[in-house]
């Protein structure tokens, strides 16, 4: 049912030529820099020639990914689903050519533009409440830059005043039904770097019925999460698994970086922690334990020294874990 390569892409891999390099780089001479895993569009799976462990079809390759259950997995297949149906693939190709066509700033600047007309998030909001029973408050909300859509109709409005639907649907603001793709998740979370420039953002729902409860922008995620703590001098710094997690700590005075799922670090991205000490917080459940265990041999094998949190219980996160004992 599902294009195998539309999936892939959703989840950030970089397809080239029916290609990706494997969610397990540490496992591959050069850190996979050439790419094991194949696709094979027509029978829609995957296969790592490495790894048994990394194959099958679309449900198998979102659970390896984001470390999340099949349930779970299939809920995360259904949103946008024309997206990335195998019907659809003949627009999906034709979309990632016209992306190539367009300059390097072009999805740059819809994101930049997008979030520019979103509305800080007001104490007294029903976001605004929602953090706040996790502990999370304004101090942090604007620090951080988090917006929200609070009028879901002007803004779709105002962007297709700017842009064609074919390039909103390029850029991935709009779905292939024409529609602004985060209307049921309206906590916008920007990731910005040290100069305060978004290149990536997740959409967060605060409906515990909407699932899945995030929807990233498309594409490759470009850096963790609050990128600005990561400025080479020496210290500590906390890895969380998830945005809500990362500002809970930021909340707590603690030097917090985050990351989308247990299974998303990039290899590259070990030369952000350069000098710092770096304490693992990941969700201590199945996936979360395996995404540990995998960072902690990447950042060791960079001369990183690197600790676990170590004091959740089963199941639990951060937030859960700070917000019992509050």
């Amino acid at each position: 049912m599902y294009s195998i390569t539309a999936v892939a892409q959703r989840l950030g891999l970089n397809v080239v030529r029916g290609h990706f390099r494997c969610i397990f780089p540490e496992r591959h001479a050069h850190g996979d820099r050439t790419p094991s895993v194949s696709i094979n569009e027509d029978g829609g799976f995957f296969k790592c020639f490495v790894c048994d462990e990394v194959k099958g079809k679309a449900v198998a390759l979102v659970q390896l990914v984001m470390g999340i259950s099949k349930d779970d997995a299939i809920k995360w297949l259904s949103d946008d689903s024309p997206s990335i149906i195998r019907d659809s693939q003949k627009f999906f190709l034709k979309k990632r050519a016209k992306i190539e066509d367009k300059p390097d700033f072009f999805k740059e600047k819809m994101i930049f533009e997008f979030l520019s007309m979103l509305s800080p998030i007001q104490p007294y909001s029903a976001i605004g409440w929602w953090l706040a029973n996790r502990g999370i408050y304004k101090p942090t909300w604007d620090k951080v830059l988090l917006r929200c859509i609070d009028d879901y109709d002007f803004i779709s409005n105002k962007l297709l005043g700017k842009y064609s639907l074919e390039d909103l649907q390029i850029g991935g603001l709009f779905n292939s039904y024409g529609k602004l793709r985060y209307g049921r998740r309206p906590l916008i979370i920007p990731y910005i770097d040290e100069k305060k420039r978004p290149f990536f953002f997740q959409a967060r729902a605060i409906d515990k019925n909407v699932s899945p409860k995030e929807l990233n922008f498309q594409g490759s995620i470009p850096f963790p999460y609050n990128k600005s703590a990561l400025d080479g001098k020496p210290g500590t710094v906390y890895l969380c698994e998830g945005s809500i997690d990362t500002l809970t700590l930021l909340q707590r005075g603690f030097c917090a970086v985050g990351i989308p799922g247990a299974n998303t670090f990039k290899p590259e991205w070990v030369n952000f922690f350069s000098n710092k000490k770096v304490v693992l917080c990941l969700d201590n459940d199945k996936a979360g334990r395996a995404g540990e265990e995998r960072i902690t041999e990447l950042l060791k094998s960079a001369g990183l020294e690197t600790k676990s949190f170590g004091l959740l219980p089963e199941g639990e996160d951060i937030n859960s874990w700070f917000n019992a004992r509050s």
